[in-house]
């Protein structure tokens, strides 16, 4: 019987019949934002043919201009959880890199591709290996710059490497840490755990799953639509086998959830429909999902811009999970309270930076 490995994936969103509904409606085209993107010439890709790259972990990369953005570079955070999915690490969207070296020319993506984005990958403190990335893919006035998995093989300490070869599951389970590198600087590191489940039913057709936890565990996000409405983002998974005994083959799971919030402890919203809603859930994926709310005293959603000053707390009930998850956020001002490890003014280590941009802001589960 064929060995299946199923690996965890990230960003498939989740909605009821009700809330897909709305959402489509909300969010407009707010989701295509990152996939707008701006490439460079078909001259400058075609250069990349003319050049045989050998990359080292051992190179020291490109000498960038540093002060060509006055903010510290990053990875959002919204990205490093989708990203890092399917035992792959890609997709990644960085911010304030810069495109000019130190001697003001302009980067070429293509070109100096093995001295420009690189990630570090590291397992239980010790280094394991790298991968290159293409940084063709830049968008809003240059601040952000997507890694992404280079379109052909490149050599890396004498082998050609390419899309097959950049998963991480080959090293084993563990606590992995990635470092992203730009030209001469390691600017940001994520952390991970990366877990193998084992199959004890002899006669299962999936021996194994592979599952990365942290940060989905933990976080979740407020977000607004271009139509001004409030949204609320969090991550599901399961990590089930064989989740219907009577159909092996169907493994992902309808699971009910509510979302309320409170403001000073009072009941404020509550997800929209009239009772639970329902995400489908994928086996060993985290499942990002979405709602609006509703006002629980008058009709109407929540407005991003109407929100007004005071302590605000949101409840989330999971079918299958003892405990309401709690996030709690202030507004001052009318505009939500970053945490410290999102806030650029109190932030004390900028390779850590919880990058929400202006438009996530990012909630930690109260433990």
């Amino acid at each position: 019987m064929k060995k299946q490995v199923v690996f965890i994936g990230l960003l498939l969103l989740s909605f009821s019949n009700t809330n897909a509904q709305l959402l489509g409606k909300l969010r407009g085209a707010k989701n295509q934002t990152e996939n707008a993107a701006e490439v460079v010439s078909e001259g400058s890709k075609a250069v990349k043919g003319a050049k045989k790259k050998a990359g080292s972990a051992a190179a020291s990369g490109l000498k960038l201009d540093w002060n060509e953005f006055p903010q510290t570079p990053a990875i959002t955070f919204n990205s490093l959880l989708y990203g890092t999915s399917g035992g792959r690490c890609d997709n990644y969207t960085g911010t304030f890199i810069p495109h000019k070296t130190a001697s003001g020319k302009d980067v070429d993506p293509i070109y100096d591709q093995a001295e420009y984005l690189k990630i570090k990958i590291y397992k239980d403190g010790k280094y394991l290996n790298y991968f290159e990335y293409e940084g063709d893919q830049v968008f809003d006035d240059g601040k952000k710059t997507k890694f992404n998995s280079p379109k052909d093989r490149y050599k890396r300490d004498g082998e050609w490497v390419g899309w097959s070869e950049m998963f991480i599951n080959q090293w084993g389970p563990g606590n992995f840490r990635l470092d992203f590198i730009a030209g001469d600087k390691m600017f940001y590191s994520f952390d991970f755990e990366l877990h193998k489940l084992t199959n004890d039913d002899p006669y299962g057709s999936i021996k194994e799953l592979w599952v990365t936890r942290g940060p989905w565990n933990n976080f979740a996000y407020m977000n607004y639509a271009d139509t001004g409405n409030l949204l609320f983002g969090f991550y599901i998974t399961h990590e089930e086998f064989k989740p219907f005994p009577e159909n092996p083959k169907k493994t992902t799971k309808s699971v009910k959830w509510s979302a309320k919030i409170f403001k000073d402890n009072k009941l404020y919203a509550q997800n929209y429909g009239n009772g639970p809603s329902t995400a489908q859930v994928e086996q060993a994926k985290w499942n990002e999902v979405q709602c609006a709310f509703k006002l629980v005293d008058k009709p109407g959603e929540i407005k991003f811009a109407s929100l007004t000053d005071g302590a605000y707390r949101v409840e989330l009930s999971i079918d299958g999970e003892a405990k309401p998850r709690k996030y709690n956020f202030n507004v001052k001002d009318k505009k939500i309270v970053q945490i410290p490890e999102q806030d650029r003014t109190k932030n004390t280590d900028p390779t850590r930076l919880i990058e929400g941009w202006n438009d996530y802001f990012w909630m930690k589960l109260e433990k």
